[in-house]
C-alpha cells in the first residue's frame, strides 16, 4: 500500500486522532490521569491500525509466514485493551484486585490467541496463506462484545446520578461501533475496524469533555453553571429543591488549613449523593454551600432523605444547615428556591443558637 493510498482510507480516522489530540493539549479542566489514558487509548488505536496494514500485507505473501498469525492474535488482543482504556479514563482510582478481576478475561485469551496457530483453537492459516477457522472462532467477537457490556455498566455507574439523557447517549456511543463492526462482519467485509472505534472514542472523549466542563473539580458535584442551566431547562421536571449550608468552613481552613477544608466539602458531598436518590442531582453552588433539585419525587420521599442525610452526617465531625420547599402548582422555581434558602438559613441559626446554649452549659 503506497502513501497515498493509506492517507486516502485512512484520512476520517487520522483527521479525528489529531482533533482529539488537539482537545487533550487545550483542554484545561481535564484532569492528568485522564488526559494519560487518553493518549494510550490513541496509542492502541494507532497501533491497531499499523498491525491490521500490516496483516493485510502478509495476505499477498505466496507462501504463510509466521507474522500473520502473530498479528491476528495481536488485533484480537487489542480491541478489549482499548475497552479497558476507556473504561480507565473516567476512574481515578481503582484497586488492584478490581482492575485484575476486569482483567481476566482477557489475560486468558491472549495465550489462547497467540498459541491458536499450534492448537487450532480459535484460528489458524494453512499454506500455501490461507484462514480456516478453529472451534471457537468466535471467542474474539464474545471476549469484545463483554467488555462493551462491562464498559456500558461502568458508565451508567459512573453516570448514575445524572440524568437519563445522559446515560442514553452513552449507550448510543457505545453501541454505535458495536453495530457497525458486526454488520461488517456478518456481510464477511474484510475492513478495519479501527475507524469505527476512533469515531466511537471521538464522541465518547467529546461527552466526557463536556461532562466535565458541568461538574466540580473538588466535589465532583454538578457546579455553578449547571444548575443555573438546569434550571433554565429542566424547570418543569423538578419537584422540589433543597439548600444545604456547611458549617464552619472558614474555622477549618483558617485553623487547619485549606486540605482539611476540601476534606470536610468531599465528605460533605459524598454524604448528600449518597442519599439523596437516583430522581436527585446535588450541586455546588458556592464554597460551602449545595442544592439538591428532585425530579418526580414525594415529599415525603425528601424528607426520608433528608433524614438519612442527617444521620449520616452525625457520624462525622461536619454540620450542615437544610431547608427544603415543594415546587407546587403555580410556584416558580426561583420561589422555591428563596423559601428554601430561607428555611435552610432558620435551621442554621437554629443549630448556632443550640451550640451557643451547649457552650454555656458546658462553662457553667
Amino acid at each position: 500500500m503506497t502513501t497515498s493510498e493509506f492517507l486516502s482510507d485512512n484520512f476520517v480516522m487520522i483527521y479525528e486522532i489529531g482533533g482529539l489530540v488537539i482537545l487533550l493539549l487545550v483542554g484545561a479542566h481535564i484532569s492528568r490521569h485522564m488526559k494519560r489514558k487518553t493518549f494510550v487509548a490513541i496509542g492502541l488505536l494507532v497501533t491497531e491500525t499499523i498491525c491490521y496494514l500490516t496483516e493485510r500485507w502478509t495476505q499477498d505473501f505466496s507462501e504463510l509466514s509466521i507474522l500473520r498469525p502473530m498479528l491476528t492474535a495481536t488485533l484480537y488482543s487489542i480491541y478489549p485493551l482499548i475497552i479497558i482504556v476507556m473504561m480507565l479514563v473516567t476512574t481515578t482510582e481503582m484497586d488492584r484486585k478490581r482492575f485484575w478481576l476486569l482483567m481476566i478475561p482477557e489475560l486468558v485469551c491472549i495465550p489462547v490467541f497467540y498459541t491458536s496457530q499450534w492448537t487450532h483453537i480459535v484460528f489458524y492459516f494453512i499454506n500455501p496463506n490461507n484462514y480456516q477457522g478453529g472451534p471457537l472462532s468466535y471467542l474474539p467477537y464474545a471476549l469484545f462484545t463483554l467488555y462493551v457490556v462491562i464498559f456500558l455498566i461502568h458508565n451508567f455507574i459512573y453516570l448514575r446520578h445524572t440524568s437519563r439523557i445522559n446515560r442514553t447517549i452513552i449507550a448510543y456511543i457505545t453501541i454505535g461501533p458495536l453495530v457497525g463492526a458486526f454488520a461488517i462482519m456478518i456481510m464477511g467485509i474484510d475492513k478495519d475496524y479501527c475507524a469505527l472505534f476512533t469515531s466511537g472514542f471521538l464522541l465518547y472523549f467529546a461527552y466526557l469533555y463536556i461532562h466535565m466542563a458541568k461538574v466540580d473539580p473538588l466535589t465532583s458535584l454538578y457546579n455553578r453553571q449547571s444548575y443555573y442551566q438546569d434550571i433554565e431547562v429542566n424547570a418543569r421536571y423538578i419537584t422540589c429543591v433543597v439548600s444545604v449550608d456547611m458549617n464552619d468552613l472558614k474555622y477549618l481552613n483558617d485553623n487547619f488549613g485549606h486540605q482539611a477544608g476540601d476534606v470536610a466539602l468531599k465528605t460533605v458531598a459524598q454524604i448528600l449523593r449518597g442519599n439523596c436518590g437516583r430522581n436527585a442531582t446535588v450541586y455546588r453552588v458556592g464554597g460551602d454551600e449545595f442544592m439538591i433539585f428532585y425530579t418526580g419525587s414525594t415529599e415525603e420521599t425528601v424528607k426520608k432523605d433528608l433524614a438519612a442525610m442527617k444521620a449520616a452526617m452525625d457520624k462525622t465531625e461536619y454540620v450542615c444547615a437544610y431547608g427544603y420547599a415543594m415546587v407546587d402548582k403555580g410556584r416558580a422555581i426561583p420561589d422555591a428556591i428563596r423559601i428554601s434558602d430561607q428555611r435552610m438559613y432558620d435551621n442554621k441559626a437554629e443549630l448556632k443558637k443550640i451550640r451557643n446554649l451547649n457552650a454555656t452549659g458546658i462553662r457553667g
